[in-house]
């Protein structure tokens, strides 16, 4: 989750058992993306990222088939409205 929140230009500092998230100064698109780790749980949480000021693209959106097949089809037609 710290990874793939700094690469969106947030503030980490994360430990063991806690992260601590500050907005960042500068909003950043990663070229590279948003990566998974094969976990749909970082696939839908950074999917609202969309709902902020640039462009977010996930890799490996499939990964949420494991609990919600339709989660992004559902999601397009939310982020439509």
């Amino acid at each position: 989750m710290a990874k793939e929140l700094q690469k969106m230009g947030a503030l980490v500092e994360a430990g063991d058992d806690y992260i601590k998230v500050s907005p960042p100064k500068e909003w950043i698109t990663p070229s590279e993306g948003i990566d998974t780790y094969d976990d749909h749980r970082m696939a839908m949480c950074f999917s609202l990222a969309a709902f902020g000021p640039l462009k977010v693209r996930i890799n490996e959106p499939a990964c949420v088939a494991k609990t919600f097949p339709e989660y992004f089809k559902e999601f397009a037609g939310i982020a439509k409205k």
